[in-house]
This record gives C-alpha cells, sequence and structure tokens, in this order.
C-alpha cells in the first residue's frame, strides 16, 4: 500500500472518529437538554409537611411541566419535569430560572433574556401548581394574572354629584382630548347580512331583527337609543354601561333605576361612556363603578389588575336577575368565570328566582330555551389558555402612552387595537413575536372559519328539530334530550362569537368552546331518527 493510499485511509478513520464523536456530544446535549432542571434543597432537607405539586403551562414549543415543593413558609424544589422548548433559547430558561426563584423565594423574577415566553410558562406553571395545592401564590409574589395596582371601589349613596369628561378638560387637557378621538371609530357592521344564520339562531330575540356592531364608547348611548332592540317594554337596565350618567344613577338610587322604564330616562342621558365609568370622581385613580364588577370577582378583586377591571365593567358576560331585573354577572370570583363554570350556572335552576334554568329567549319553533351571550372579553383574556393574562392588562394593549407637545408623557384614551399601534409593536410585542400582525390575522382567519362553519351547523340543527317538533314523532323526553345539547351548544358557540378579539385574547380557550360547540351539536343531529 502506498504511502498516500495509508493516510488517506488514515484520515478516514480520523474522519469517522470524529463523526462519531460529533454525534454522541449531539446526543449527551439533547438528553441534558431535556433532563429534568431542578434548584432547591436536598431532598434530605425537604420538611415533612411540605407539599408536592404539579403543573403544566404552555410555552414556546409545548407544555412545560413543573413539580414545586413548597409550604407556606418557603419553596423548597423546582424541577422542570418536562420540556419541549428550543435548545440554546427556550433552555436557558429552564436551565436558571427556577433556580432563580428558589433563590428569590419569589416569582418576581426576571424573565431570561431571549426566553420570555418560556420563562413566562414557568413561572405560570409554578404559580398554578401552588394554587392548585393550596398555596396562595400571592406568598411568593405570584398571580395567574397581572396585578400591579389595586382598584379602589365606588362608594355608593355617597351623595356625589356626578362630574362629566368636559368637567376635566381643563386639569386633564391631553387625556380629554384623546377621549374625544374615540369618536373616530365610527364603522358599522351588520352582523346579520355577515352572519345570516344569526336570524335563525336568535329567532325571535331582538339580535335577530337588528344587531349592528357597535361603533366604540363615544357612540354606545346613541346607539342604544335607535337600535329596534328597544321597544315599549325596555326597561332602563338596558343603559348599563351605555353611561356614566346611568351608572352614577344606580349606585346613588339603587337597583330600582333598572327597572324603570327606558323610555323615562332616554331623555335625561346626555353623555356615553365617561371619566366617572374608571375613576368615579378622581381622575388618576382607577375606582370600580360598576358595582356587579365587584361582586362578580369577588375575594379576587385585590388579585387582578385594576386596569383589567375597569375594562372588565363593561367587557363581560352577564344577564339581568330574574327578580329585581339589575345587571348581574354569572360568576363570583376567577376561578368561576370560565365557560363551563357560567354555563353550569345558567344550568341550575337554584340560582334564579323563578326555579327554572336561566332562559334569555325561547326558540318558538324549537322549543329550545337559549342563552344570549353578551361580550365575555375579562371572562376570555382571564381564562385558562391565556398566554399574557399574566404578564400584560387590557391597558397595555389597548391604550399606548403618549407625549403631549410639552413633553408629558400621559396615558391615551383614544383605544385602538394593538395592530394599530406600531410603537407597541416594535417596543413590546416584538420581543417574543417575530410578526405579531401575521400571527393574529392567521388566529383570526381560523376562528371566523370554524366560527362559520359550525354557525351553519346549529343553523342546520335548529330547523332539523323545528321539523322533528313539528312532525310529531318525537316524544317530550326525545325532544328535550335534542334540546338541551342545542342549548349549550349554541352558548359555546356564542361565547366565541361575541367576544370582540376573533380569538386573539386567548386562542386555546376560544378552539376548546368551538370544539364542545361542535361536539354537542354532532351528538344532538346524532338523536334524530333519520
Amino acid at each position: 500500500m502506498t504511502d498516500k493510499k495509508k493516510n488517506k485511509k488514515l484520515l478516514d478513520y480520523v474522519g469517522a472518529g470524529c463523526g462519531v464523536v460529533v454525534l454522541l456530544i449531539a446526543i449527551i446535549s439533547a438528553i441534558v437538554a431535556k433532563m429534568p432542571a431542578v434548584a432547591g434543597v436536598k431532598d434530605s432537607q425537604i420538611p415533612e409537611t411540605a407539599k408536592y405539586m404539579e403543573a403544566s403551562a404552555p410555552g414556546r414549543n409545548g407544555d412545560v411541566t413543573v413539580r414545586v415543593v413548597a409550604d407556606e413558609e418557603r419553596i423548597y424544589q423546582i424541577k422542570v419535569l418536562e420540556h419541549k422548548e428550543t435548545d440554546g433559547i427556550g433552555s436557558e430558561a429552564i436551565k436558571r430560572l427556577p433556580g432563580s426563584i428558589f433563590q428569590a423565594q419569589s416569582l418576581k423574577v426576571d424573565a431570561v433574556t431571549g426566553a420570555t415566553i418560556s420563562s413566562d410558562a414557568i413561572k405560570t406553571a409554578v404559580i398554578t401548581a401552588l394554587q392548585d395545592g393550596g398555596i396562595k401564590p400571592s406568598i411568593f409574589g405570584g398571580s395567574l394574572v397581572k396585578v400591579e395596582t389595586v382598584a379602589k371601589q365606588v362608594e355608593t349613596n355617597s351623595g356625589v354629584q356626578l362630574m362629566l369628561a368636559a368637567d376635566w378638560s381643563e386639569e386633564f387637557p391631553d387625556e380629554y382630548a384623546s377621549w374625544t378621538q374615540n369618536s373616530d371609530n365610527s364603522e358599522v357592521t351588520d352582523y346579520l347580512v355577515d352572519y345570516p344564520m344569526l336570524k335563525t339562531l336568535y329567532e325571535p330575540y331582538g339580535f335577530s331583527k337588528d344587531y349592528l356592531a357597535a361603533r366604540g364608547h363615544m357612540f354606545a348611548l346613541e346607539d342604544v337609543g335607535k337600535t329596534a332592540r328597544i321597544g315599549e317594554k325596555s326597561k332602563a337596565s338596558c343603559f348599563t354601561c351605555k353611561t356614566a350618567q346611568f351608572t352614577h344613577l344606580v349606585n346613588e338610587e339603587g337597583l330600582s333605576i333598572y327597572t324603570m322604564p327606558f323610555a323615562d330616562l332616554k331623555g335625561q342621558l346626555t353623555e356615553p361612556i365617561g371619566c366617572y365609568t374608571c375613576h368615579a370622581n378622581t381622575p388618576g385613580e382607577i375606582t370600580i363603578t360598576q358595582t356587579f364588577l365587584i361582586d362578580g370577582v369577588g375575594d379576587d378583586f385585590e388579585g387582578i389588575d385594576a386596569a383589567n377591571l375597569a375594562c372588565g365593567q363593561c367587557h363581560n358576560e352577564y344577564f339581568f336577575a330574574t327578580d329585581t331585573g339589575a345587571t348581574t354577572l354569572p360568576h363570583n370570583s376567577l376561578a368561576s368565570m370560565s365557560p363551563d363554570a357560567i354555563l353550569a350556572f345558567y344550568n341550575d335552576p337554584s340560582n334564579f328566582s323563578t326555579g327554572e334554568i336561566f332562559t334569555d329567549y325561547t326558540n318558538p319553533r324549537t322549543g329550545v330555551k337559549q342563552i344570549k351571550v353578551q361580550h365575555p372579553e375579562i371572562e376570555t383574556f382571564l381564562g385558562e389558555g391565556s398566554q399574557h393574562r399574566s404578564n400584560y392588562t387590557c391597558a397595555d394593549c389597548h391604550m399606548g402612552k403618549a407625549v403631549s407637545d410639552s413633553g408629558k408623557t400621559y396615558s391615551s384614551h383614544y383605544l385602538i387595537s394593538p395592530l394599530d399601534n406600531p410603537e407597541l409593536i416594535e417596543g413590546e410585542c416584538a420581543k417574543c413575536h417575530e410578526d405579531l400582525m401575521a400571527e393574529v390575522r392567521a388566529v383570526q382567519e381560523d376562528v371566523e372559519r370554524r366560527t362559520y362553519a359550525i354557525g351553519y351547523e346549529l343553523q342546520f340543527l335548529t330547523e332539523r328539530l323545528a321539523a322533528a317538533v313539528e312532525s310529531g314523532e318525537y316524544t317530550d323526553a326525545e325532544l328535550d334530550a335534542i334540546r338541551a345539547l342545542a342549548r349549550d351548544a349554541q352558548f359555546y358557540w356564542d361565547f366565541v362569537f361575541v367576544e370582540n378579539a376573533e380569538g386573539a385574547h386567548n386562542p386555546t380557550l376560544t378552539h376548546e368552546c368551538l370544539d364542545k360547540a361542535e361536539a354537542l351539536c354532532n351528538e344532538a343531529l346524532g338523536l334524530f331518527k333519520n
């Protein structure tokens, strides 16, 4: 064998050896990256009184599962049991964040640079584990939802005279000017044209006759006075969230205001949603003036950021109480704000003075006692699966910071989509989202596609049920079984349809609702005889 051939063979061996080493290093690195990351004391140092708790939260590439060992005095261990985060990026959060939380004995630690989503997943999983284990996350500075500022609660029967927005225009000229800009949000969508199935699904409710999209805060009072949904028998409760003046009347004179004739108040109310709604008579301080929201979050009031509560006063799912006619929320805590819990509330006759399940309207052809969901933004955004509820508020995304001509920074009261705020996207959203607009549009298009498809399925179910009722071929028990499924299916569908973000606030919860609507609809269709 020549020297040249010997050298070549030697190089082949070396190359092969190097390849094996590289492969082994890659395999070992991959194994190490996926190995449980643990921080804390030795197992022998954990007291018998400590609880072992596990929970998961969505990360960049899948669920991050953690085990937390803690009691109400101390966190002893945090271990990441499973994850699919990218090696060298999200895996850095997996390696470092548990130790940061343990050392600080606090969840108020900075996210690992470049791995914000993975960091948030770890924090959320730890918080969920603690909460499920009966340990308040707040002991360690954690909360499932962001809370930096605690709102005040309105003082009722105070005798205080309402101050209108114009009364504050000189003291807060920039905020006032930005508030008036909401007049620009005047686009109108006719839902009955864009979603033809609604005339069937909402039959014979007012929304099947007139359903225009809200034009924004500045038009709320004007629009409710014009809608064909208001009739001679309409009550003043229809002014809820349309004007701060009505809210003030309820707070000063009591629940009897709700049952007054709508027409009796119509000429007395002149200003739409204004300063009082979120600040009472103290601009600069957030004060929750809708007492039904205070009741609706119960003991969790101080565990929800003031900005979320301010917006959640009107952006919520509500009903009018069957005994007092007062605006009421179908929940009394953060945990009971889920669609499942709300539906269970409506389906429990013991919750209502009538002794029957709650009904907004009954379809005259099918006999289904329907629920008309309103606009459950707070329930959706703060609900299970929300990716941003722990680190952002409604105001963070919809009330951008602005700078006046004098150089003063203030909160703009011109309410816009974050997609229309390039400064916000570039300065904040881009930290985690390479192309936020494309991501949101993709979510919304997918949700819209499914909303249309399932909406037509529900319309088909309604027509099949109407025909079955008319045929006389079904027993009452058989029809009631289909009716119950149809009622629940439409509730889950409507929970998505009327939520104004079209899935962007919480894609996970949105698709879960659509999944349930579709499954219930198909189950109902399966009960027909032919």
